[in-house]
């Protein structure tokens, strides 16, 4: 059976994934590392209007983390945008930047 973080940052990366693939991304590059904690960063070119932007952050930016674990098996492989906001609360130091001139977003986190 899948740990706990692992299973995490897997559901967290193909969320991340559809996200940005439906809107069009041109790349999508996930580098994940396992140090003391698995620390994720994502860099897609995508052109991401400020609304879109502004609610992928909200999405991304929510707590407490107990409510993520209850939630977390009700999530479905490949839920909806919304779902994010559920798994985003075992995350922890996530930093989202978004090059406006290359059309770049970066998304860094670490699970919980």
């Amino acid at each position: 059976m899948m740990s706990l973080d692992k299973e995490i940052v897997t559901r967290v990366c193909a969320q991340l994934a559809k996200y940005l693939l439906e809107r069009s991304a041109e790349s999508l590059n996930v580098s994940i590392t396992k140090a003391e904690k698995y620390e994720v960063r994502i860099v897609s070119k995508v052109f991401l209007e400020d609304e879109e932007l502004n609610l992928l952050k909200s999405y991304l930016n929510v707590q407490p983390q107990e409510v993520g674990y209850y939630y977390l098996p009700l999530v479905g492989e490949y839920g909806s945008e919304e779902d994010l906001a559920i798994i985003a609360m075992l995350l922890e130091e996530l930093k989202l930047n978004y090059d406006e001139s290359k059309h770049e977003l970066t998304i860094s986190f670490r699970v919980r």
